[in-house]
């Protein structure tokens, strides 16, 4: 494997690490097309299993479709048998139709007999057997390509299911990244193999049997000198197909790495220019393609020796062969037909055993895939539901933390949370603030059960969290976090994810409540007018004020806002407030801030400070404490001022 340069290896380093998801979910660019240049490129590098044993875990999937299966299978096997009658039927053609010694074969005189057939008569049967060879042909193809497909939806819905139900715990074991690779290349592997290579497979060796079966029966001399000629062209093949691969992959992971820099470099173009970097991106991209086509160089010399070996002993082969069969027709010990069938068979044979390596190769690389999605229809969420769930309609809104610890799975060595004990009254509005890391998000992420607590216990109305389903508890609340997540689709759609059967006339009230009406209505097709990939065609400030509807139309019992305003200019954020305000009348509310103007008015405030609380109380009280919140007070009040 040629050495790499350093830039390409620093390239290498620094895009392995990127997610996949950015290539699939990125605005900028064409999804779809980004997508399926993703999916094609990824194939190539996805790992092999070592046996096609994992492909067994396909076949629950397989099974739920027996007819389809038993009616692949059936023509499956006609279609084989029809391809290697046809060499035969060519042969009766040269034979007893126009061959010279027709009169002295004997099966062309028993043919002739049965009613004197004349050449035409030939050739209208052999056509006929062609339709229904096509109509076999076509027909295995229908039935396991419609099979495969059936198959792979199926797969791809449990798999996204499964992964719907996992906990975040899990997505910081594996990157997102990853996850969407499994559900897209993996599956798109699977289903490669399900709708062509098994049957091809399996057609392959059917036919390379039947091939060297018939090859016998019409001559086995003929035959043995084709048996001796594919030990010398199938030993290389394998060899050099190993190097060709390897030196591919490289081709197209440096190309890879070339056009994630150049992307970069194009994307952020003013701040290349304007740090007059032209000359240094320029080098570094001028690297990578020269690595990319020193690999393929070496690909390329290595594939046309091989293509120059491979044709020359086939070829060579074939002509020895039929150098021997053109002396055995002179002698008398075989025909003209003989040839023609034995031709035909030879052809079979041979390009049916050169294809199945490359079916080899994808069928370990499906065996790949196969282990990578059990992995994760296997994998068991840390959340569990309990085994008698305590049912809650709608809750009252009592909240209590009691001395709770937690450490998230990826940082066992820090506390995120270290003995911390508050209570939130129904219908108390309660705000959390401290610095970056202070554990502010760690409640909300513990009230909605994405984690559990490591020690201590967090109770609503009473009863603990862990006692109730996860769906019953998350339907307590309304989120509007501060990265204001949002799907592609309509501003109505966006807005009713908060209540799916919210009539029209609710959505419009939540969004005029959260002042996103007008800018909503001044869109070119108003509420349905498409936002774009996570909607991406909105302003923070839109986006931001579309999620606070969002959780207007819940309509939950209890409110979280983290950051919920922070992309909203002065007037939007004043206007917001109130409707906050007025929302939280008859609800229990939690609001993370680190503004502290948008919290003065809260019932109280919870100061968290390293994962433990500092301080609670009102913005006055904790004023005249001279406590961290006093201190953050001063910096942020003075600085406004």
């Amino acid at each position: 494997m040629p050495r790499q340069n350093p830039i390409v290896r620093r390239a290498r380093l620094r895009y392995d690490a990127r997610d996949m998801a950015d290539n699939v979910a990125n605005p900028d660019r064409s999804a779809g097309a980004a997508l399926a240049e993703t999916i094609a490129q990824d194939k190539d590098k996805r790992g092999k299993a070592r046996s096609l044993r994992p492909l067994a875990y396909l076949w629950p999937y397989v099974w739920r479709y027996k007819g389809w299966l038993l009616a692949f299978i059936v023509f499956l096997i006609l279609s084989a048998a029809a391809s290697l009658t046809l060499p035969l039927i060519f042969k009766i053609i040269v034979d007893c139709g126009f061959g010279e010694n027709a009169a002295n074969i004997e099966y062309c005189q028993r043919i002739a007999s049965s009613g004197a057939p004349q050449l035409s008569t030939y050739f209208k049967f052999a056509m006929i057997f062609v339709v229904l060879f096509a109509a076999l042909g076509s027909l295995r193809f229908f039935f396991i390509t419609a099979l495969g497909q059936r198959v792979i939806a199926d797969i791809r819905r449990t798999v996204y299911a499964k992964l719907l139900t996992l906990s975040p715990a899990y997505f910081e074991r594996v990157r997102t990244g990853e996850v969407l690779s499994r559900l897209t290349t993996d599956t798109t592997l699977i289903e490669t193999v399900l709708t062509g290579s098994i049957s091809f497979a399996i057609r392959s060796v059917a036919i390379i049997i039947g091939s060297f079966i018939l090859m016998f029966v019409v001559s086995w001399k003929l035959a043995l000198i084709v048996m001796a000629v594919l030990p010398v062209i199938l030993v290389p093949t394998i060899i050099q197909g190993k190097r060709i691969r390897s030196l591919s992959r490289d081709g197209q992971d440096n190309l890879a790495y070339a056009s994630a820099r150049s992307g970069e470099a194009l994307t952020a173009i003013q701040t290349v220019q304007a740090y007059t970097r032209e000359d240094h991106e320029d080098a570094a991209f001028a690297d990578n393609i020269e690595a990319t086509y020193k690999s393929q160089f070496g690909r390329i010399m290595n594939q046309t020796f091989l293509t120059f070996f491979v044709f020359t002993m086939a070829l060579g082969g074939i002509i020895g062969a039929l150098w021997f069969g053109a002396e055995s027709v002179k002698a008398g010990t075989m025909t003209g037909g003989d040839i023609v069938a034995f031709t035909g068979l030879a052809f079979y044979a041979g390009s049916s055993g050169g294809a199945l390596t490359e079916t080899w190769t994808n069928l370990l690389r499906a065996a790949g895939a196969s282990e990578r999605l059990v992995d994760i229809l296997e994998t068991q969420s840390e959340i569990q539901p309990p085994a008698s769930p305590i049912s809650m309609d709608r809750a009252h809104g009592d909240v209590v933390f009691e001395n709770v610890s937690f450490t998230y799975p990826s940082r066992p060595e820090n506390k995120a949370l270290d003995g911390v004990s508050f209570t939130v009254r129904p219908g108390e509005t309660v705000a959390l603030v401290g610095p970056s890391g202070a554990g502010k998000s760690t409640v909300f992420q513990l009230l909605l059960r994405f984690y559990d607590v490591s020690e201590g216990q967090v109770m609503l109305d009473g009863t603990p969290l862990t006692a109730l389903a996860p769906e019953t508890l998350r339907r307590q609340f309304a989120i509007v976090q501060q990265n204001t997540p949002l799907f592609s689709g309509s501003a109505m759609d966006n807005i009713r994810y908060g209540r799916t059967g919210a009539s029209d006339a609710e959505v419009i009230a939540a969004a005029k409540s959260a002042f996103a009406h007008d800018f909503i209505m001044a869109l070119p097709e108003g509420y349905e007018t498409d936002l774009g990939e996570r909607a991406g065609t909105l302003s923070g400030g839109q986006r931001q004020r579309l999620a606070i509807a969002r959780a207007i139309l819940r309509d939950a019992p209890i409110l979280l806002l983290d950051e919920a305003t922070s992309a909203l200019d002065a007037e939007s954020e004043q206007a917001v407030q109130k409707a906050f305000a007025a929302m939280s009348q008859d609800r229990t509310t939690l609001v993370i801030a680190h503004r502290l103007a948008t919290v003065k008015k809260a019932d109280r405030i919870v100061v968290f400070d390293e994962g433990k609380i500092v301080g609670q109380g009102t913005h006055e009280s904790l004023i005249k404490d001279g406590n961290l919140y006093a201190r953050l007070a001063a910096l942020q009040f003075d600085q406004s001022a």
